[in-house]
């Protein structure tokens, strides 16, 4: 069998790593995994299945080469795990006419030794004892289609449209749909309700993270559950549980797959079974305390350092800049970093940032997409004259200064590691707070002036659907006019006069 050794009576998948990408895994060589499984029929089954997770896992390093090493190992572990042949033998199992045509309907035709794997792995099928998962495919009773059956549509579109803007992302998703076909089975989707949503949630929360990964949680998700359960919490040996962060993530896949599946009209419902779960915060502490904010005795004291005043203070320079809009705007700092010219425009008399993902132009998520007027202190403060004089001298980058850094070419990376660095020389480091908390520091001034949250959420990215409910889908468009005097508001406690073009510090009142 190809890629396929015996070691100590088991079997075990052994692929190489192509030259191109080994570098991506920090050096990896080789895929290898243990099949767990003496029996060859299972093994060559199991290996085939494997071959064609890691033709998913090197398409995806070769389609994201902004993912960093830690990432892609940690991605690798992810799908080159036994719930990639549990969701495969459900779907290699269904019926030729429930399963493969709506999927080469919806998916490009796979290459002929792809195929050839496949119906090879499928004329073992009958041999290889039924995978355990949580309940048995029922039969068909209405025309809604099964979960498998469009997830990989589902994953393409987001892609495509760019709602999604990494591989990343699709290959979470996916790791989310096998947890869910593991625990609840593969059913159409008409068969599931809430209370399967909440019990999915409450098993996560039971999940040890390396579930599929450590060698003693090779089992279900249920088998797992039952193992870190069996063990006391001060156990050193009990495992760590999912994050908070990453149930919410795993929800909100599944939020979003049913979302689509009735955008696209392949089911109606009246709630998604995935709205409205709650989510407990982190530690105790609400996600507006796991970051501090700027003191006004901080911010005086870096806008009134070397970068800012004296001899060292350059006004084209990303050091100078970043900060700045980073405080009057709320943008996250790789918006900022990545800017061209071009994404400064004006319209009906207003200047604003466009955010947007664009060859190398990269956003969060798709909310992030947006326009963010230049406030007036940020115009009074010289900004627009630094735009035109890089536009005049042909720059396409707004900060041809900043250099990519690390595995995904970060601009914002370089300026981080440099701004940390300065904020510990001058004396203004603290630990959690850092240039997102810029952000933070912004959104929180201008609500606490009176500024509508809907306006602000649409100027700092974030959804507006805990706001204005399902509603949200139908407000086309926030103004700039709006936006821009909800950022207005801003009352800042420290006073950036000196930092006015041809002002002389002290010489503001």
């Amino acid at each position: 069998m190809q890629h396929v050794c015996r070691r100590a009576g088991t079997f075990h998948f052994r692929r190489r790593i192509p030259g191109r990408l080994q570098h991506r895994l920090g050096g990896l060589a080789e895929v290898y995994r243990s099949l767990e499984t003496s029996s060859p029929r299972v093994a060559a089954f199991r290996s085939r299945l494997l071959y064609l997770e890691s033709e998913r896992l090197f398409a995806a390093l070769d389609g994201d080469p902004a993912l960093s090493v830690e990432d892609a190992r940690h991605l690798m572990r992810d799908i080159i795990g036994p719930a990639a042949w549990v969701q495969a033998d459900l779907i290699i199992r269904r019926p030729v006419s429930a399963g493969v045509s709506p999927l080469l309907s919806v998916t490009p035709a796979p290459c002929p030794a792809l195929c050839q794997a496949q119906a090879t792995a499928a004329s073992e099928v009958p041999a290889i004892a039924s995978p355990t998962v949580a309940a048995p495919v029922p039969a068909p009773v209405s025309g809604a289609p099964l979960f498998s059956t469009l997830t990989e549509a589902h994953i393409a579109n987001m892609l495509e449209t760019g709602a999604w803007s990494s591989q990343q992302t699709a290959l979470q998703a996916r790791g989310t749909f096998r947890l869910w076909i593991e625990y609840h089975g593969d059913q159409q989707v008409d068969r599931y309700t809430r209370r399967h949503a909440s019990e999915f949630m409450k098993a996560l929360g039971k999940l040890p993270q390396l579930h599929g990964r450590s060698p003693h949680l090779k089992g279900t998700m249920r088998e797992n559950i039952e193992v870190a359960a069996q063990l006391s919490p001060r156990s050193i040996k009990r495992p760590k549980l999912l994050s908070m962060k990453t149930i919410k993530r795993h929800m909100s896949a599944l939020h979003g797959y049913w979302d689509w599946l009735r955008q696209h009209g392949h089911y109606e419902f009246d709630t998604n079974p995935f709205s409205g779960f709650d989510y407990p915060i982190a530690n105790g502490k609400p996600a507006s305390e796991q970051r501090a904010m700027w003191t006004d005795r901080d911010l005086n004291r870096l806008f009134t350092s070397r970068l800012w005043v004296g001899p060292d203070a350059d006004r084209r320079s990303a050091n100078f800049w970043l900060p700045i809009i980073g405080l009057l705007t709320g943008m996250r700092l790789e918006e900022i970093a990545q800017l061209h010219t071009s994404d400064i425009k004006k319209r009906d008399g207003i200047d604003f940032f466009l955010v947007h993902a664009d060859g190398d132009l990269r956003v969060k998520n798709a909310n992030s997409v947006r326009e963010v007027p230049a406030s007036g202190m940020l115009v009074a403060l010289g900004f627009l004259d630094l735009v035109e004089e890089r536009r005049r001298a042909r720059c396409k980058r707004l900060w041809p200064d900043l250099r990519p850094k690390g595995q995904d070419k970060r601009l914002g990376a370089y300026f981080s590691e440099r701004f940390t660095v300065y904020r510990r020389e001058i004396g203004v480091y603290r630990p959690g707070v850092d240039f997102h908390s810029f952000r933070g520091t912004f959104e929180t001034l201008i609500l606490n002036a009176g500024a509508n949250p809907v306006f602000v959420k649409a100027i700092m990215g974030h959804s507006t659907s805990d706001l204005i409910g399902e509603g949200s889908r139908y407000l086309k468009h926030i103004t700039l006019r709006n936006k821009l005097e909800a950022m207005n508001m801003l009352k800042l406690g420290v006073d950036l006069g000196h930092l006015l073009p041809n002002t002389e510090p002290g010489s503001h009142t």
